[in-house]
């Protein structure tokens, strides 16, 4: 089986002389590795583009039994040059893309997530002024885009809207945000202000270009790491664990 697909460079490695692995993802089929036999030498094949970050057009060939796919051509479509003179943004970037590999391995859900990251990549590649808390949002918006998110505009136990409750409360376990009155339960609870719940419903509405220069205060800071660390690793199953992130 053969096809043609634009594809994301995650990682490259060598495991021979001359031969390369490509850790990369695709619209459909999400994160996978797959070899460029040669690919250390071929001038001619992969002109340019065996390098991380780069936005490739390949031809993939699945190998004579099927345990492998590997890479016959390649053609550059964009390689995100300011980010690799950037150390910030080159490491925003590359916690984005940690966290994105580790949800999105296997074709379930990847060409939003594609999308999603190739969003992330090209705003952190043209905006000087992306905010630190970039990756933290962007780790948000993956949950919400795989299914976690809760409702952020009223509560969901007496419909009141939250932007005029007192002291709104994120109930990680259930995945709820409900008014302070209406809080009901066991499990870990996080207050969540109004300017952190705005971030929240603008990352929730929004593509990366539409957040991506949101700079909370230190309390709303606070809060947002709380939520979405709350989201991630007890409705995704992820921590960042030396220097990865890592199934729990």
């Amino acid at each position: 089986m053969e096809f043609t697909e634009r594809a994301l460079i995650l990682k490259v490695g060598r495991f021979r002389e001359i031969d390369i692995w490509v850790r990369l993802a695709t619209p459909s089929r999400g994160v996978f590795t797959a070899f460029a036999f040669g690919g250390s030498k071929s001038r001619r094949r992969f002109l340019g583009c065996l390098d991380p970050l780069n936005h490739v057009l390949f031809h993939f060939k699945k190998s004579p039994r099927g345990e492998y796919l590997y890479l016959m051509e390649g053609s550059l479509i964009l390689s995100h040059p300011h980010l690799r003179t950037d150390q910030r943004m080159l490491g925003r970037a590359a916690n984005c893309l940690k966290f994105y590999e580790s949800v999105y391995e296997g074709p379930g859900g990847s060409r939003e997530g594609f999308e999603l990251v190739s969003a992330a990549l090209s705003v952190l590649d043209t905006e000087a002024d992306s905010s630190p808390m970039f990756p933290v949002l962007f780790r948000a918006k993956v949950a919400f885009v795989q299914g976690y998110g809760p409702a952020l505009s009223t509560c969901p136990r007496c419909g009141k809207d939250l932007r005029n409750a007192a002291a709104p409360v994120f109930l990680v376990e259930q995945g709820q945000v409900a008014c302070a009155e209406h809080v009901q339960g066991p499990g870990r609870r996080i207050p969540l202000g109004r300017e952190a719940l705005d971030i929240l419903r603008a990352v929730k509405a929004g593509l990366p270009e539409d957040w991506y220069a949101l700079v909370p205060s230190p309390v709303a800071r606070r809060q947002l790491y709380d939520v979405v660390d709350g989201m991630v690793r007890y409705h995704l199953g992820l921590a960042w664990e030396d220097g990865r992130f890592q199934r729990i």
